[in-house]
Parts: C-alpha cells; structure tokens; sequence
C-alpha cells in the first residue's frame, strides 16, 4: 500500500487554511494538515524574507516533517505599494474602511495580492510565489474575509473576492501559489 506524503501547514489564520486546504483536497493526493503555530513574523519590506524567517522560527517542533507557511500581501500602485507586507497589522488597524478612505479621490486604484509560500523539507527551504492583479473597488461589498470585499481581480472585473464565494479559490494569488508547492512536492516525492 502507497503511503500518501502528509505536510504541514504552519499557521494560525484558519481562514487561510481553510483555502489551501481545499485546495489540496481537491487537486492532489497530498495531504495537508494545520500546524497551530506561532510564527515570529520579523519587518521586513520582502515577503519571501518574511515567509522564510517565519518558516525557520516556527520549524523546530517539526523536525522531520515537511512545514510550509504562507505570507501574502496587497500592494496598491498609488500608495506607493502600501500596506504590502504589513496588510495582516493595517487590516486589523484600520480595516477596508481606512483603505477606501485612503484611495479617496485617487484616480489610479491599481492593485496585485501576492502570495508567498516556504517550505522546509529535510532542511532544505523552497520558495513559491504568485501575484495576481487587479484594482481596488470604489466601494466595500458585504462578502469575503480580509480584503477579499474591496480587491477585484482582471480575471473577474465585475466581482471582488468576496463575491466571487469559492469560485475566488481557483483564481486566487493562494491559488497560484498553493498550486506550484503541490507540482513540486509531487515532483520529488
């Protein structure tokens, strides 16, 4: 009987999990399960400087595990890239709210959600990343988590995320991301 390669996932955003999770339930045989780790999360103007110091920090009790975190974030063109990597700490400061109050009166709402995922196999740290643009919406809708109400994609241009309900899963930055974790683990194991 084959065994299935079980990885973890180091977060402690169940929402985030909950997407990568269907994510691998329904493109792989892999098996992902939630690692409620604290993660040291350091300042840093690189997600992928940030996903990885993360990893290292939060990896210890896994040692012969394969771990991976993710670190994403919303880069709006016309605040120069702002919030970024601090879009988890300005969500929760001043919300879609502060970013719409932001944008106010700005002609360019171009935006991108980048999505950044470390994995630790065996000592050795791979990265993933993807980006996926769009442009801040005028106003906030009712649905979603996070930005997930005022991000519109180019792939969707009538719809935020949060409109978007679980079609968001399969045209999400996570997505992307999640997807070319799961092409390599499947490559090399």
């Amino acid at each position: 009987m084959e065994k299935t390669l079980c990885v973890y996932f180091g977060t402690s955003n169940m929402n985030k999990f909950k997407e990568i999770n269907l994510i691998f339930n329904k493109k792989s045989s892999l098996q992902v399960r939630h690692a409620p780790i604290s993660l040291v999360e350091i300042q840093s103007e690189n997600l992928e400087e940030i996903a990885i110091n993360s990893l290292k920090t939060g990896s210890r009790e896994f040692k012969d595990r394969p771990l991976f975190v993710e670190d994403s974030g919303l880069f709006i063109k016309s605040l120069g890239g702002f919030p970024g990597p601090y879009s988890a700490y300005i969500f929760g400061t001043i919300g879609n709210d502060g970013i719409l109050k932001l944008l106010s009166g700005k002609g360019n709402r171009e935006a991108f959600f980048q999505s950044t995922i470390a994995l630790l196999v065996a000592g050795d740290i791979r990265v993933f990343t993807a980006t996926v643009k769009g442009r801040i919406g005028k106003e906030k809708s009712n649905f979603g988590w996070g930005y997930d109400p005022i991000f519109i994609p180019d792939s969707n241009p009538n719809s935020t995320y949060g409109e978007m309900g679980e079609e968001k899963q399969w045209v999400s930055h996570r997505y992307f991301a999640t997807m070319k974790l799961i092409a390599y683990l499947e490559k090399s194991f």
